[in-house]
């Protein structure tokens, strides 16, 4: 089975998501016959770096909401991390352009490391604050998940990484993704938001059936 998912690392539920969906794969009669390919989603790919401006700020500023209901619906979301082993800190996450990291995965993806490498970027970002936009944190994280960049000069300025990014956006549209995680199965069935373990699992079952897998 192949599974698609369009996400993004500055979103929470995208990290939860996957959490959500290894669960149910340590569930899944079919578990070892997946194929998990991360597509880039960039939430908002005009913004750029903003030291001074955590994420409980920032959404209280672009969406005009009240900063006390946003603390509350953070410390909701910390509760529920916690159950999928997430250490959310969102008082240290910083405000980041995220294109770089995807270009990243994309690199890790063509190693048969995206999954980690991707894990490590949700947790570097919603757990160490680390800045997902500096060039020397990607760097470690690469080093850290074992990722050849030799054939790159600057793997952050590479054309054709940017271009596979930008395909992945354009493909979010056609297949209807206005948000994120968003879950395609065989290229037939899809999903968006962290619906939790149980129905991911009985979306892969009815895949698997209806694939003839």
């Amino acid at each position: 089975m192949k599974i698609e998912i369009w996400s993004d690392i500055m979103c929470p539920f995208c990290y939860m998501g996957k959490k959500q969906l290894e669960l149910a794969l340590e569930n899944y009669s079919g578990g070892n016959n997946v194929e998990i390919i991360w597509k880039s989603f960039e939430l908002n790919p005009n913004i750029s770096h903003r030291p001074n401006l955590n994420l409980q700020e920032y959404l209280s500023e672009t969406k005009g909401l009240d900063p006390e209901s946003v603390k509350h619906m953070y410390r909701k979301l910390e509760l529920q991390g916690k159950e999928l082993g997430i250490d959310f800190k969102f008082e240290k996450a910083q405000v980041s352009n995220s294109k770089k990291a995807h270009m990243l995965i994309h690199i890790a993806q063509n190693q048969n490391k995206g999954n980690e490498v991707k894990e490590r970027l949700f947790y570097s970002y919603f757990t160490v604050g680390e800045n997902v936009e500096d060039e020397s944190v990607l760097l470690n994280i690469a080093a850290y998940c074992n990722i050849d960049l030799s054939e790159y000069t600057n793997p952050f300025q590479d054309n054709s990484l940017e271009y596979e990014v930008n395909l992945d956006q354009y493909q979010a549209q056609q297949v209807g993704a206005r948000g994120v995680p968003f879950f395609v199965f065989n290229e037939a069935y899809s999903l968006s938001g962290a619906h939790g373990k149980e129905t991911l699992l009985n979306i892969l079952e009815t895949v698997k059936i209806k694939s003839g897998e």
